[in-house]
């Protein structure tokens, strides 16, 4: 009995050993679309697991995780609302967890290095001097508004002025992406800090979750930006209705996609769409764009986009483009790039389901122009010198070419700006969350003078 107890007391102690090996903050990095996003783990074992994870450029949040399962010198992790999961073993040393990260079908290796609690509480911290935090000094009410079309429950924020009267109102409309109402990105909040100054400057502002994020229903996955287009639509009419709006000036500011999207709705001449804002909203076909988007990501990052290469992406393209079945288009896509290396294995893979998405074959098959040459209401148009997602000076020609004459239309490039609309050293997507800057205030001034205006 004695040397039962003995035994059960050494592997007690074995156990405990492997447990303290992972208590503590780890910091990993994953690359994604050419940009270093870190993630933070925190583990603490008292008999059981417990644990977060921050993505401490999108948020200062620490998230509870969900599930932690410790087997030896592995750990698996979970944070099943956001489908991710991380799963990984002790390097020989003990200072470091290989392993893979996945969360839904992006899968990549990630390795987790042990940080002090001054390191951790340093890497969690990203200086935002925008930050919009109560008390407001303008109404706040949470709202939500149906898309009646597709039965969709969209759940948002609405800001206004407290003096009686009435004000011109926007509705924000995110760029590509799941979005939430503050657009929230990289530790920064652009929508939110866009609410705040068009609020002050008297401009009532409703922003609002994607269908299917956060706290609006539907399904994120199968929309297209057709659908995103129907959504921004019921905010429009959600406005409308608002005692304390002006029924003459009701308009949508669109990021991105969301610029794309007001550049449709005013071409197809919506009713109650009296104006639109488009910041960096492409302006030319949508294929050719995301060439120009490719083409400058390389050479922010010093590479170059081959002949060979750029041939192959545009063959990518017509396929996505076409009529073929969702696992036809696929095939087709694989087989275009086998002579790639590593074009066949499960990463690879992944990324190429993306091109064959709803919302991805929809997007390449518009082009802006039919709609802008339509345009009769006044726009205000801007785009980033230093963007490299849509690159300025095609946009703004075409935009120039082809807005019809005389709708007060205001069109200008901002030289230092990114596509983030923050002042940039160089526009490279990497730096997006370097910079302390949410977005531009000369651009936002310029945003909320023309709206007040307008006439």
């Amino acid at each position: 009995m004695k040397n039962y107890f003995i035994l059960l007391l050494v592997l007690c102690s074995c156990r405990m050993t492997v447990a303290q090996s992972f208590e503590g903050s780890w910091k990993g990095s994953l690359v994604v679309s050419a940009m270093e996003l870190p993630l933070i783990f925190e583990f603490k074992y008292n008999g059981v697991w417990e644990g977060t994870m921050q993505s401490p450029m999108q948020s200062n949040a620490k998230i509870p995780l969900s599930r932690i399962e410790n087997r030896g010198d592995s750990i698996f992790v979970e944070l099943k609302q956001a489908g991710l999961s991380y799963k990984g073993k002790l390097n020989q040393d003990r200072n470091a967890i290989e392993g893979t990260f996945q969360q839904r079908t992006l899968k990549a290796p990630m390795v987790l290095t042990r940080l002090s609690a001054a390191q951790a509480e340093a890497a969690g911290t990203f200086k935002r001097s925008q930050r919009v935090k109560p008390p407001y000094s303008y109404d706040t009410l949470n709202v939500n508004f149906e898309n009646t079309i597709d039965k969709v429950t969209l759940a948002g924020t609405m800001t206004s002025p407290k003096e009686k009267g009435r004000y011109p109102a926007v509705v924000l409309v995110t760029g590509s992406g799941p979005q939430d109402r503050n657009s929230t990105a990289l530790g920064h909040e652009p929508f939110k800090v866009l609410a705040d100054y068009l609020t002050k400057q008297g401009i009532i502002v409703l922003r609002y979750d994607d269908r299917g994020i956060a706290q609006s229903t539907g399904k994120y996955q199968t929309a297209t930006t057709g659908d995103f287009g129907k959504d921004a639509l019921a905010g429009l009419q959600f406005l409308r209705k608002q005692a304390k709006v002006d029924p003459n000036k009701v308009g949508i500011v669109g990021h991105s996609e969301g610029g794309l999207i007001s550049l449709i709705l005013a071409g197809q001449h919506v009713a109650g769409l009296d104006f639109i804002v488009s910041l960096n909203g492409p302006a030319i076909r949508i294929d050719s764009l995301m060439i120009m988007q490719a083409e400058a990501v390389e050479r922010s990052m010093g590479r170059t986009l081959t002949p060979a290469m750029k041939e192959k992406v545009l063959r990518n393209y017509e396929i996505a483009k076409s009529d073929l079945t969702t696992e036809k288009a696929f095939q087709a896509i694989m087989s275009n790039m086998k002579v790639i290396e590593g074009s066949q294995n499960v990463a690879f893979a992944d990324e190429i389901g993306v091109l064959v998405t709803p919302w991805y074959r929809h997007f390449l098959k518009i082009d802006p122009v039919q709609f802008i040459k339509k345009i009769k209401v006044p726009v205000f148009a801007s785009f980033g010198g230093k963007d490299i997602q849509v690159i300025a000076v095609p946009n703004m020609e075409s935009m120039t070419d082809n807005l019809p004459k005389g709708t007060k239309s205001e069109i200008k490039i901002y030289p230092d700006l990114n596509h983030m609309n923050q002042h940039a050293n160089t526009g490279a997507v990497a730096e997006y969350a370097e910079i302390e800057e949410t977005i531009s205030p000369e651009l936002m001034e310029d945003v909320a003078n023309w709206i007040k205006g307008l006439k």
